[in-house]
């Protein structure tokens, strides 16, 4: 199995991927009590005396009674120093409201700490700046977030300041508390924070398709400035999101009936905050609901089967800009930007695969193509009811005896166990599951067969020579569309009668081609002119510029 945890982001004031909050629960109770009890914690803690146990339960059971109380437990994995893709707590943190601090019934105060095996890691920054995002998501009434750091605790206060708190105006200590001990009180106003929210589902049902796209995207809109917050049906979904930095709201809905969900939706947004929609369930219901409330709207039109008067309109796939389903549309000064104006205002179109959302890791490295084809990537997609990791795993094996083959099983492949003893058999076989980023896997390949989702623009932004297929509905315009603007091999529909008789013909005649360096050399370079892995950044920014603007639709 492949190891393929990576560290992502910095501490300044970024959060880092593989890093969460989550509730505090019973289990934890002894473990906050060894951290209390730290000898450093203590120091820099106002009140310097050791905590009994008794004292402890006490204080635990009041905080998990306290409704105005949230108490989290910093999770991390895969950074660093932990074992990549092993989860462990690095910290605890609390915010209690506090309505007398100026009036304010908004306010919450808030104390963290971390464990003393990761100290010196960052994780001070990280769980100050994941307070804000969860307080966002968790407590629509939070306002402001402030705490009081003793002015000598340095590490504490640096922390602070990365995370984007603000200090007392004057610079020196805000006041005195325990015996005339001065401290310095900093604080972050939750209103004057970029918001941005994300409704989108994913798990064994639905694919993991939609919340992956939406994680690039909220990547690309942290690194500007925004706190993102997901929003999902069903709490599958929510667990993801926490995991990739993310608070979630589960709503406990059916995310085949989105209109129902309205009554629990709304209280959940935060003033005229945009949302990026994600489903292939809207309606225009549901998108006039949110307009006529002030969000600016966001969406991901795959389908491009009706129209819904939104703010932005994006549809990056490779065949976008020839499905001609929006009249009257025409070429900005930006050639990557579409816009299309009507009756109803105006509404940005961001079409074509110069949008696809690629993680970073992704773009193309100066590597160039190795000359012989030695390695084979296979994928499927999250799911593979039909087999297919296992019918081209067969296949190629027969006609590239010589090569290695990697292939990756989604989190929801079907027949793992029969591919798994295959790999046994096959010692060139190697099995790769839970790498949530495959980049690495990607460079180490001469080749891929894929299924036509959204690993195709993974790819042509990291520039690994592709073969398609497809085995959904949703997948086949993409496939088509691929190979007649990049001239790849499309294998055709997995799902076909005749498919088991005639693509491993094709597949022979494509591995015959491409097993010359310079036929796979001038593919890579054609796929890698379509996607140049910048289309989240692009995103990012034109939501940026909403989220500053009314509603193009405000008077609708």
């Amino acid at each position: 199995m492949e190891a393929c945890g990576r560290r992502q982001g910095g501490v300044g004031g970024l959060m880092r991927s593989g890093c969460y909050l989550r509730a505090v629960e019973e289990a934890d109770k002894e473990l906050l009590f060894e951290w209390t009890n730290d000898e450093e914690t203590r120091r820099q803690s106002f009140s310097q005396e050791p905590v009994t146990w008794e004292e402890h339960t006490a204080w635990f059971a009041r905080t998990r009674d306290n409704e105005a109380c949230r108490h989290f437990i910093l999770m991390v994995s895969g950074n660093g120093h932990e074992s990549a893709g092993q989860e462990c707590a690095a910290g605890v943190l609390r915010l209690v409201r506090d309505g007398v601090r100026g009036g304010n019934s908004g306010a919450y105060r808030i104390s963290y700490s971390i464990a003393p095996a990761h100290r010196g890691h960052g994780y001070g920054t990280v769980i100050l700046e994941l307070a804000k995002a969860w307080m966002i998501a968790e407590c629509p009434d939070c306002m402001e977030i402030y705490g009081e750091v003793k002015a000598g605790n340095a590490a504490s206060i640096r922390c602070f300041e990365r995370a984007g708190y603000e200090r007392a105006a004057d610079g020196m200590p805000f006041g005195t508390e325990d015996g005339g001990m001065p401290f310095f009180c900093f604080h972050v106003d939750l209103t004057s924070e970029r918001i941005l929210y994300f409704r989108a589902d994913g798990g064994e049902k639905t694919g993991i398709g939609h919340l992956m796209r939406c994680f690039t995207i909220a990547d690309a809109c942290r690194e500007k400035g925004m706190q993102a917050v997901f929003v999902a049906a069903e709490a599958e979904a929510g667990v993801m999101a926490c995991k990739r930095g993310y608070p979630c709201r589960v709503l406990n809905t059916d995310h085949r009936n989105m209109d129902a969900e309205l009554p629990r939706l709304m209280p959940v947004l935060r003033d005229c905050a945009p949302i990026v929609l994600d489903s292939y369930f809207l309606t225009e219901q549901y998108v006039n609901a949110l307009r006529e409330n002030g969000h600016p709207v966001v969406w991901m039109d795959d389908l491009a089967e009706q129209g819904f008067a939104v703010d932005i309109r994006i549809n990056y796939n490779l065949y976008a800009e020839k499905t001609g389903h929006i009249p009257h549309i025409r070429q900005s000064d930006d050639s990557r930007d579409i816009r299309h104006h009507d009756k109803a205002g105006g509404c940005i179109h961001l079409y074509g695969p110069s949008y696809a959302p690629v993680r970073r890791s992704f773009w193309k490295k100066e590597t160039p193509v190795r000359e012989q084809l030695m390695t084979v990537l296979v994928m499927t997609g999250g799911s593979d009811p039909l087999g297919a990791a296992m019918f081209f795993s067969r296949l190629l094996i027969k006609l590239l005896p010589d090569a290695e083959l990697l292939v990756v099983l989604g989190p929801y492949a079907e027949r793992k166990e029969e591919l798994r003893a295959y790999a046994k058999q096959e010692k060139k076989i190697e099995v790769i599951e839970g790498c949530s980023d495959l980049s690495d896997v990607m460079r180490r390949c001469d080749l891929a067969v894929t299924a036509a989702g959204s690993t195709i623009y993974e790819l042509c932004a990291s520039g690994l020579p592709t073969i398609v297929y497809y085995m959904a509905d949703n997948q086949r315009m993409g496939a088509e569309a691929f190979a007649r603007r990049t001239g790849a091999v499309n294998l055709g529909d997995f799902r076909s009668d005749s498919f088991q008789t005639e693509a491993p013909k094709k597949l022979e005649a494509a591995l015959l081609r491409y097993i010359a360096a310079s036929e796979r050399r001038n593919l890579s370079r054609r796929m890698n002119v379509l996607v140049d892995g910048k289309g989240a950044e692009r995103i990012a920014e034109k939501i940026r510029e909403l989220a500053h603007a009314p509603s193009l639709y405000s008077d609708v």
